[in-house]
């Protein structure tokens, strides 16, 4: 017995919860605990803001030097096609089985 809990290092018992809901509160009231997640959600933006101004730092230097390799071996730059309007006919034709006909009318009022 005492073998197993030197090879297990989590041998001590699970923690349990508390009797009394056992809200992890630590001392602190329901306004500080909303002002606490508050500057959290605030510091998690600011980082996701800081980490896409970087990457976006990134990606204009990375086409300055693609532009530069297109010049000096005079490969035109492709062009962003309108991949939207392919995406939608893709769709369609992508559909399993017979094509729904559309009706034009309620069929109540065609009786």
């Amino acid at each position: 017995m005492m073998m197993l809990k030197m090879m297990n290092p989590m041998g001590s018992m699970p923690s349990v919860p508390k009797v009394g809901g056992g809200d992890e509160s630590n001392g602190l009231t329901k306004e500080e605990q909303k002002e606490q997640e508050q500057l959290r959600q605030e510091a998690i933006k600011k980082a996701e803001r800081e980490r896409q101004a970087k990457y976006k730092k990134e990606r204009e230097v990375r086409d300055v030097e693609r532009d530069k390799i297109r010049e000096r071996y005079n490969i035109e730059k492709k062009q962003p096609e309108e991949e939207e309007e392919e995406e939608e006919d893709d769709e369609e034709e992508d559909a399993f089985g017979p094509k729904k006909k559309q009706e034009e009318e309620d069929p109540v009022t065609q009786a």
